[in-house]
């Protein structure tokens, strides 16, 4: 399951100016760092497909109809035999009142109502390649989702960091613990969820899961980890994970991410970056080297 934005859509960016009440931001969209696309999503359902075949779906998550692409269309007609694609809308499991939205964050809290979801799935995001076969073993074992956590020092400046402490935090407090310098880390990587936990937070916490919903990112906002977190605290999960790496626009040249993706034995984030203006180069980079995987 992966949630993906085209900026380009015009329709799309209308509702975006309107939420925020800046119509001067129209154009703005396109190179904001959340949304901006790097051509390279149909090689991510490629990679899917032949890395990860035991999948059942491939879920797309799009804000709405003038969100899908010409790719798209072609590929939930194609008799490809392993995974499918499959496009489900925000309006299709987040309540009204939510919409539009245009925070990853407050999606994840949905999940769950997807139609059609398995008691079992995996989420990411749309730079996060599978580029070597991985077994489902490596995701679930014995009805539980498998991590391999490290200790991360606490970041105030990032908020990356300040939502995984929000949520950290408010799974804590059920096993007495909480956190202020460090987090545990489970890698900027796919991950693997039950629908049943998901749910039950909202059966167990809908106010506190409510409140964190918001249209855009702010400071109070939870993110999927949550989840994990409580599978970590609770000890109902496998100490185990698939290889996965993670370049960054920011951290690493070109040349790093190709050998990266060349060398790549699991999952590989290839993360973006607002340090980077003018990211053609290194999508065509990424591009060429992710076909020569998929050969």
């Amino acid at each position: 399951m992966v949630p993906m934005v085209f900026p380009e859509d015009i329709k799309w960016r209308h509702d975006y100016v309107t939420a925020n009440g800046n119509w001067r931001d129209d154009k703005s969209a396109l190179g904001n760092v959340r949304y901006r696309t790097w051509g390279t999503e149909p090689l991510l359902v490629k990679c899917i497909q032949k890395f990860l075949p035991w999948v059942r779906d491939i879920v797309i998550l799009l804000a709405k109809p003038s969100q899908v692409q010409e790719w798209m269309v072609a590929e939930t007609k194609s008799q490809y035999e392993g995974p499918r694609l499959r496009l489900v809308f925000h309006r299709d499991f987040m309540p009204a009142d939510k919409l539009p939205t245009f925070n990853s964050r407050a999606i994840e809290m949905y999940l769950h109502r997807i139609p059609g979801l398995a008691d079992y799935f995996l989420y990411g995001n749309d730079d996060m390649f599978p580029l070597a076969p991985i077994r489902e073993e490596d995701f679930f074992q014995d009805g539980l989702p498998c991590f391999r956590t490290t200790t991360k020092a606490f970041n105030p400046d990032s908020a990356f960091h300040i939502a995984c402490m929000n949520g950290m935090n408010f799974v804590g407090r059920e096993f007495g613990k909480h956190y202020s310098t460090g987090w545990l880390h489970m890698g900027h990587c796919t991950v693997p969820m039950l629908r049943k936990t998901c749910e039950m937070f909202w059966q167990r916490w809908p106010k506190e899961m409510e409140r964190s919903v918001t249209k855009f990112r702010t400071v109070q906002n939870f993110n999927q980890y949550i989840y994990s977190w409580w599978h970590i605290l609770s000890g109902q999960y496998i100490q185990h994970a698939p290889q996965r790496d993670y370049v960054s626009t920011k951290l690493n040249t070109i040349s790093e991410m190709r050998d990266s993706i060349r060398s790549a034995q699991g999952i590989l984030c290839i993360n973006d970056n607002e340090a980077v203006g003018d990211i053609r180069p290194y999508a065509a980079a990424v591009g060429q080297e992710i076909e020569m995987k998929l050969r």
